[in-house]
């Protein structure tokens, strides 16, 4: 399965007005950032975070950057491939984003690392691999990406201690659990039910949170196998959940 979740699937507000596309031809590089927040946030939730930032207070038309990427390396699509950003001026029409919504000031986990090595040779394959890669603070007057996430750009540029994916990152797979959900529930036995749920063709935000959404689905999956439909997650239904 694949770690990369479209603005629908981590659930994006969208655009308030359409995107401006850039000129292939006048495109140069690719621009990294970091969240800049101590002890902020994390996953979905720092994605969702930044969105309602960057269009509410910030006015702008959508959450600024072309790609997020989180501390358990799973990449969110922010205004996804080939779209003017917000998040490097003056370089937002000749560059693609990508922020890791971490703490650059401290070591990148490796699973995040190894989703930036597979985003950037991604996005590179588009340009003709002709692209530069610098840090924020390399393009304007900020510390942005910080330390590590920098020594990580400069490490990439090198080639040194970069080691070159040759598939998409996966998802990293949650621990089987039989716990109840139910509308209403919180936590990692939810996220397990969702990602499940998804794995049966479904497309929910692995979010942790049993809302309507969630509940709908899995009420639609208990019909379509032949359970009780009562929008519970129990024994049963787990049961079907991780058969093949």
């Amino acid at each position: 399965m694949s770690s990369i979740l479209s603005r629908k699937q981590w659930g994006s507000r969208g655009p308030k007005s359409r995107f401006s596309y850039l000129n292939k031809k006048r495109v140069v590089g690719i621009a990294v950032h970091h969240s800049g927040v101590k002890n902020g946030p994390k996953g979905v939730t720092a994605v969702k975070a930044f969105e309602r930032h960057h269009m509410d207070v910030n006015g702008w038309n959508a959450i600024a950057y072309n790609w997020l990427i989180d501390e358990e390396g799973v990449i969110y699509e922010g205004r996804g491939a080939g779209v003017v950003s917000a998040a490097t001026r003056p370089y937002n029409s000749r560059t693609e984003s990508i922020c890791y919504t971490g703490d650059g000031t401290k070591p990148i986990p490796e699973d995040t690392i190894e989703s930036f090595e597979w985003l950037v040779a991604d996005i590179q394959k588009r340009y003709s691999n002709k692209l530069w890669l610098k840090g924020h603070q390399e393009l304007a007057s900020t510390s942005c990406p910080e330390k590590y996430m920098m020594e990580w750009v400069r490490q990439h540029r090198t080639g040194n201690k970069v080691v070159q994916p040759t598939k998409k990152p996966a998802t990293k797979e949650l621990p089987k659990t039989s716990r109840l959900v139910k509308h209403g529930s919180r936590g990692a036995h939810v996220k397990v039910m969702q990602t499940q749920l998804n794995k049966k063709g479904f497309k929910l935000t692995v979010d942790g949170v049993a809302g309507p959404l969630s509940i709908a689905a899995l009420k639609k999956y208990q019909l379509r196998v032949g359970l009780v439909v009562d929008g519970l997650c129990g024994k049963n239904t787990w049961r079907t959940l991780y058969a093949d």
